[in-house]
């Protein structure tokens, strides 16, 4: 028998049963009642103490770091352990069926989510994977240019330099301002080293380190016309704030969903826009020749549909609300620690430019080490060391910064920010 037939039986025998039922009654009335609960509480700060309850953080730790990784929910976290004990009760039947067909749903719902078609997202493990994808996937050729800057995440990168190296293809780097003053000083930078060979703009939706976020729909207005793509890494974005790839511009959009989607661990999504899939080769193919459905081999199927539900998390609360509550705690966390004199801002003030992530530098002592002293205390940071080192051009500086980065989400309140302050104002004396 062929096996693409086989697989097909097997998914059509499974799918004749209720998928877990129980699981999928419990979900609907955990998050029903959350659902009832944000809507009826009785101000901000009742609001959000009832969705921290919904996280298993441990008592009196401190987890300001969802720019590196999330805390998923409970109601997440219980649903992929139901669904990793159905797999491995019937292994054949919920891979290829069964708990298997739910990945087309979750790839649905990924659409949905940040605003694409069905068939312009692929199910992925993380930003970095889906950024391969798409460059491996790209034909350029010796001297073909792409444009970056030398703010970029290792993740978003490599996968240039990686071309460098095999195909002769050119990497250009624009050196960010630090302080970016307003949007038109990026886009002149941008429209600025365009050249006849540019073919490719890759950039990231919110700087990693100072938490920029860049005007991309202004940018996709200088590369339509000029037959560029706009490839963007999405790693900080969606689940922070409320994301819609058609309104950015943008032509492809890799994401971690383990970071502020709060999904399980090893989850993304890329969005690859239907205009230009021709233009990108699939990395991997089963079923025929194509590389936007969830098909790619083997996957982590508890994982993936567990991701569907986080994306229920987020709608049962609001997005737009989400958004707002991380920008009300990252706005208190600037104002917070400014009162430090050690410490100056490098995350731009302006909304249209900020997020979620604040980050300011140490004028004194080394940012490792007082990362360090924090963690004693059981409050969590990114101490800012290296991220931007993989600038391979003598004439752009890479910029190492002696900061630290706070990135806040909806399980974090005003107290957490306080306690974190408090303790930097005593390690730095």
């Amino acid at each position: 028998m062929e096996r693409r037939a086989f697989f097909k039986g097997i998914a059509a025998a499974a799918a004749a049963a209720p998928l877990l039922p129980a699981v999928a009654e419990g979900l609907a009335e955990r998050l029903g009642t959350l659902g009832q609960d944000v809507a009826s509480a009785s101000n901000d700060r009742a609001l959000w103490q009832r969705v921290r309850r919904e996280f298993r953080l441990h008592p009196g730790l401190v987890h300001l770091n969802c720019g590196s990784i999330g805390a998923t929910p409970r109601a997440v976290t219980d649903a992929l352990t139901a669904y990793l004990a159905e797999l491995e009760g019937n292994p054949l039947a919920n891979t290829w069926g069964g708990l298997g067909n739910e990945m087309e749903t979750v790839r649905a719902k990924g659409a949905e989510f940040i605003g694409a078609e069905l068939d312009e997202i692929a199910l992925t493990r993380n930003t970095t994977e889906g950024m391969n994808h798409v460059a491996s996937g790209l034909d350029l050729q010796l001297g073909d240019e792409v444009l970056t800057t030398n703010h970029e995440h290792g993740g978003g990168m490599v996968c240039w330099q990686h071309l460098a190296r095999t195909r002769g293809v050119v990497v250009r780097y624009i050196k960010m301002p630090n302080p970016v003053r307003n949007a038109a000083e990026i886009l002149q930078l941008v429209e600025d080293h365009l050249t006849p060979r540019t073919r490719v703009c890759s950039f990231c939706h919110i700087d990693t380190i100072t938490g920029l976020q860049l005007p991309l729909t202004a940018i996709a207005a200088l590369t339509q016309p000029r037959d560029i793509l706009l490839v963007c890494d999405g790693a900080q974005a969606p689940g922070m704030i409320d994301v819609d790839v058609k309104a950015l511009g943008v032509d492809t959009y890799a994401s971690s969903s383990h970071k502020w989607m709060l999904a399980p661990k090893g989850t993304g999504l890329l969005y690859i826009r239907k205009e230009v899939q021709d233009r990108v080769r699939p990395v991997f193919t089963y079923s025929g020749y194509n590389a936007y459905s969830a098909s790619s081999g083997t996957r982590n199927v508890p994982q993936i549909v567990a991701h569907g539900v986080t994306m229920e998390f987020h709608n049962t609360i609001g997005r737009s609300r989400i958004e707002a509550r991380c920008r009300q705690l990252s706005a208190y966390a600037r104002q917070r620690l400014a009162e430090i004199p050690q410490l100056t801002p490098i995350t731009p003030p302006q909304r249209e430019l900020s997020s979620g992530i604040v980050s300011f530098s140490l004028t004194s002592g080394s940012h490792s080490e007082v990362v360090a002293a924090l963690q004693k205390r059981d409050i969590f940071l990114k101490p800012a060391q290296g991220t931007y080192a993989y600038v391979e051009d003598t004439d752009v500086p890479k910029e190492n910064y002696n900061a630290i980065r706070i990135s806040t989400h909806i399980f974090n309140d005003e107290t957490d920010i306080d306690r974190a302050v408090e303790a930097l104002q005593q390690v730095l004396g």
